[in-house]
């Protein structure tokens, strides 16, 4: 199998439809042009124009060993998409999408006499962070933690210069490097564009809290972080804010995108990455941020970054000068 293969399910049979840089079909189907264009290490692009003569999912099937982040940014018409792990979303002009999928497949379902033009990229996980000089807006960590086990959905509306980057993507005029450096820089943009229209909308698990309860859940992730070496216990926390364990739970994961006890695991070994890497020995600062053992520390910090910490440094290029600088730890 290539990278990505489309499986075209239909009532009779299946077969694999199997991509090159670029796929046309036109059958009693349905009518696509499909093209892949890979860009250096960590980048791949989907370039999508597919019409549905009826009913057809297509489910597309990636053989990538790496992890990254995909995002999909339809033009016109639009596609249900299935993870097949439990979550769905639709991709439509009004609601572009970033996501992290836990597994090598999705299947993309479009009715008859619909239209599906929409612009897909998949970005590295190790470059998204490197683009951002590994401070991530808090928004986008959910899409980038290791062992991702169900697939994660960040929806966003969708302005018209939104789409019209997307659609850029499509133009013609230009060949060979220049081309890619086009289709890289375009990219680039949507990035930015998507990580600042996702923070400024509330997602839907968000609205179902009140103002109030916002206010609460906020200040509990304020008391959490504040000493990372006696963290309070999940009841202590909540009775603190005046809500139950279960509310405060969904709250974390609603306005942060991981449970409570995952906003400081992450909140920790950032401390810990910014302090060893201004010089600061590596078992003293695993006790600053509470871990009593550094071999957990280890553990967590390769869990989250990919590799242990004397790897990740030894392969790191960023500048100290550039490093995002934590709120004081207290000692």
């Amino acid at each position: 199998m290539t990278n990505i293969d489309w499986l075209l399910r239909e009532a009779m049979d299946a077969r694999v439809v199997k991509t090159s840089d670029r796929m046309v079909i036109d059958d009693a189907s349905w009518r696509a042009t499909i093209e892949r264009v890979d860009i250096g290490t960590g980048l791949r692009v989907f370039l999508t124009d597919a019409e549905a003569r009826r009913d057809i999912t297509v489910e597309a099937r990636d053989d990538r060993a790496d992890q990254w982040v995909g995002s999909q940014v339809t033009v016109a018409g639009g596609a249900d998409i299935d993870f097949q792990d439990g979550e769905k979303t639709r991709a439509a002009p009004a609601q572009a999408l970033l996501f992290r999928p836990s597994g090598r497949c999705a299947a993309y379902s479009i009715k008859a006499g619909e239209r599906f033009h929409s612009a897909g990229y998949n970005l590295d996980v190790a470059r998204v962070r490197r683009l951002f000089e590994d401070d991530v807006p808090e928004v986008l960590c959910p899409l980038l933690e290791p062992g991702v086990t169900v697939s994660r959905i960040l929806a966003m509306r969708a302005a018209r210069p939104m789409r019209t980057l997307a659609g850029s993507l499509f133009a013609g005029g230009f060949n060979g490097p220049l081309r890619i450096l086009m289709i890289e820089g375009v990219v680039l943009q949507l990035l930015a564009v998507q990580a600042a229209a996702v923070a400024r909308s509330p997602s839907r698990a968000s609205r179902a809290f009140s103002a109030r309860e916002r206010k609460r859940i906020v200040e509990a992730r304020d008391r959490l972080l504040a000493d990372m070496c006696a963290r309070p216990t999940l009841d202590e926390l909540a009775l603190a804010v005046g809500l139950n364990e279960k509310r405060l739970n969904a709250g974390f994961r609603a306005l942060f995108g991981a449970t409570v006890f995952e906003v400081l695991r992450n909140e920790r070994l950032d401390h810990a990455r910014i302090a060893i890497a201004e010089g600061a020995r590596l078992q003293e600062v695993a006790l600053r941020v509470g871990y009593n053992h550094p071999n957990n520390f280890i553990r967590a910090f390769a869990a989250r970054y990919g590799t242990p910490p004397q790897k990740y440094f030894k392969a790191a290029t960023f500048a100290l000068a550039r490093l995002p600088r934590p709120r004081s730890l207290k000692n």
